[in-house]
């Protein structure tokens, strides 16, 4: 899969109370790549994020994702295309009533994938990860690298096939890193 980024603006606003975030950005992401976006506070890194998996709307430009503008798409078909994008966004998102595990299967309970295979996927990621170990904690009681090492365990797309260790169809992106 491989995103594109074509000439993408996002303001909020209109006329001369418009702001501008996003200005000309051009940008692709090939089949596979792990991609970050890093910058200051208030950069638009997580503006770019959401306008990539269309949570905000572009104000125009556009996104393709295998050379198909889905700018426009909506409802069931933007759902689809989403579950082939895997985020991982700056606070993680980890539901902290579920343990490690029900974390990172959660995705897949979405999707109504059988128990005994998402779990079997999830054990997969977390050994990835070097965190199988930690499967029945809870968010609270890992580190903040650990947590982020969870959210990147999660963030497979749950249509996918399990990563390798080389590359995949399978496009993540890795969202807003703040830097000081």
């Amino acid at each position: 899969m491989t995103i594109q980024i074509d000439h993408l603006h996002k303001s909020y606003g209109s006329g001369a109370e418009a702001h501008e975030v996003l200005h000309d950005i051009n940008l692709t992401i090939d089949s596979g790549e792990v991609f970050g976006i890093l910058g200051s506070s208030g950069a638009g890194k997580s503006t770019l994020v959401r306008c990539i998996n269309l949570l905000e709307r572009p104000t125009s430009g556009k996104v393709l994702i295998d050379g198909r503008d889905i700018t426009g798409v909506k409802g069931k078909e933007l759902a689809d295309v989403r579950a082939g994008i895997g985020m991982i966004f700056q606070n993680f998102s980890l539901f902290q009533q579920r343990t490690v595990l029900r974390n990172v299967t959660f995705p897949l309970e979405l999707n109504h994938t059988p128990k005994a295979k998402r779990e079997e996927r999830a054990r997969y990621l977390l050994d990835l990860v070097g965190l199988a170990d930690l499967a029945d904690r809870y968010p609270s009681q890992l580190s903040g690298c650990q947590q982020q090492r969870v959210a990147i365990a999660r963030a497979p797309p749950a249509r996918s096939t399990p990563p390798r260790r080389r590359r995949s169809s399978t496009c993540y992106v890795a969202s807003t890193v703040n830097l000081m």
